[in-house]
C-alpha cells in the first residue's frame, strides 16, 4: 500500500480509520470534518500525514491491521454501537483499542462465519456487488421443498421490493422429510435475501447459518469464538490481490 499517495478524504478515512465511507460522507455534508485545521468538501484529497479531524476528534490511522473469523452467536448485531442488543465486535478481546467492524452483516438471529477486521479496504471490496464472492449457508425450513421451487430459485426470486435475485446455481437437500435442511450459496448481500426469497416462496426459514464465505470456511470454530487468520491468507480466499 502506498500511504503517502493522496486519496479522496473519505475513501481515506474509511480505508485506515475508525469510521465507514458513508458515515464519513455524511459528516462532511455536515460540515464536521477538517484537514490541518480547514474545513473539507467531498471529494477532497489527503494523505494519513495531515490532520484530520472528524467531529470533534483526530483520526488515528491504522496502519497494521486484524483479521478475524469469528461464529457469531445468535442475540448479537453486527453493528458497533445498538442499545438493545450486544455487538458480535465486544467477542474480540481487546475490541475496544482495535477500531473493528464486520464485513458484511448477519441478522441477530442469524448464526455462523463472518469476517471481523479493522481493513476497511477489504471491507469495500467484499461488499461491493461487483466482488461476486460466494457465501454459503445451511437452511433450515417449515415446509418441504419442491421441484417448483427449486426451478425457481435456479432462475431468480422475485423479493417484495420487486428485485430479482441471481440464479441460484448451488442448492442440495439434505433433508426433505421432517427437519427440512438445504443448503445454498449466494453472491448477493441484500438485507434478509434468503428469508425474503423463502417468504416468496411460501416458506418460512426456522434457522439459518452461514458456513463459508469464498473459501473461508467456519469449519471447528465454535459458537461465539473465533480464530485470527494472517492478510495474505484471507485475501487468497477471497480470491482477492494484496496492493
Amino acid at each position: 500500500m502506498n500511504l503517502k499517495k493522496e486519496e479522496r478524504i473519505q475513501k481515506l478515512v474509511a480505508n485506515y480509520g475508525n469510521y465507514s465511507r458513508r458515515e464519513i460522507e455524511r459528516l462532511i455534508k455536515a460540515k464536521k470534518v477538517f484537514k490541518n485545521d480547514k474545513l473539507v468538501e467531498l471529494g477532497t484529497k489527503s494523505t494519513i500525514d495531515d490532520k484530520i479531524v472528524v467531529d470533534g476528534k483526530r483520526v488515528i490511522f491504522n496502519l497494521k491491521y486484524d483479521y478475524f473469523l469469528l461464529n457469531k452467536p445468535k442475540g448479537y448485531i453486527c453493528k458497533r454501537n445498538d442499545l438493545k442488543n450486544k455487538s458480535v465486535i465486544s467477542l474480540i478481546n481487546n475490541y475496544k483499542n482495535r477500531n473493528l467492524f464486520t464485513i458484511g452483516r448477519l441478522d441477530v438471529q442469524t448464526t455462523g462465519i463472518i469476517i471481523v477486521t479493522n481493513d476497511g479496504k477489504l471491507k469495500n471490496i467484499v461488499e461491493s456487488p461487483k466482488s461476486k464472492i460466494k457465501k454459503v449457508y445451511l437452511v433450515w425450513l417449515e415446509k418441504k421443498i419442491t421441484k417448483k421451487d427449486l426451478e425457481n430459485l435456479r432462475k431468480g426470486i422475485i423479493l417484495d421490493d420487486n428485485y430479482l435475485t441471481k440464479p441460484i446455481e448451488k442448492i442440495k437437500i439434505i433433508n426433505n422429510k421432517d427437519k427440512i435442511l438445504i443448503k445454498l450459496s449466494i453472491i448477493e448481500g441484500k438485507k434478509n435475501q434468503i428469508k425474503r426469497m423463502f417468504i416468496a416462496l411460501d416458506n418460512k426459514v426456522i434457522n439459518l447459518k452461514r458456513i463459508e464465505i469464498g473459501d473461508l470456511k467456519l469449519g471447528t470454530i465454535k459458537l461465539g469464538e473465533y480464530q485470527t487468520i494472517i492478510q495474505s491468507q484471507i485475501y487468497q480466499k477471497l480470491g482477492l490481490k494484496v496492493n
